[in-house]
């Protein structure tokens, strides 16, 4: 019999995923409102996504994966480029933030510096794309961007 610690570490994941996946569909605001997807549908769709998710997980043979010192280190360059992401987005816009630390995830998950530089360019260029062009929804441009523009 396991004890009750162990179930937790063992299935923590999916209890994670199942939670933030019901509470994202739950809290989301109407999904259509007058026929039209509303700012609720895309809430919903992470939310069922994330619920769908936790129930495929397949279960695990051992109760504790042992992590590598580079699997390690790369969850957290991971972790710390995502923190830079926010960092940076204000003072040099989305656009420049997302290319420089999409590169930095990349290289920390193993790629070369061509597939980093690759990857997270075709990133940025098509969301910048998809926002601004197709969307006309303005990225964020930064403090940087804004005193060059009024110059």
């Amino acid at each position: 019999m396991l004890r009750f610690r162990d179930l937790l570490f063992r299935h923590a994941l999916r209890v994670t995923l199942l939670l933030t996946g019901a509470s994202a569909f739950l809290a989301a605001p109407p999904a259509f409102s007058a026929g039209l997807p509303g700012s609720g549908l895309w809430p919903r769709v992470v939310g069922i996504g994330l619920v769908v998710s936790a129930l495929l997980l397949p279960r695990e043979k051992n109760a504790r994966p042992i992590l590598t010192a580079d699997a390690r280190r790369g969850a957290r360059n991971l972790a710390l480029s995502c923190l830079l992401w926010t960092v940076l987005v204000p003072s040099v816009g989305w656009t420049a933030a997302t290319l420089l630390t999409g590169t930095l995830a990349c290289r920390s998950g193993g790629c070369s510096l061509k597939e980093s530089l690759i990857l997270s360019l075709s990133l940025s260029a098509s969301l910048w794309f998809g926002m601004e062009r197709l969307l006309h929804w303005p990225l964020p441009k930064g403090a940087l961007f804004s005193l060059l523009s009024g110059v």
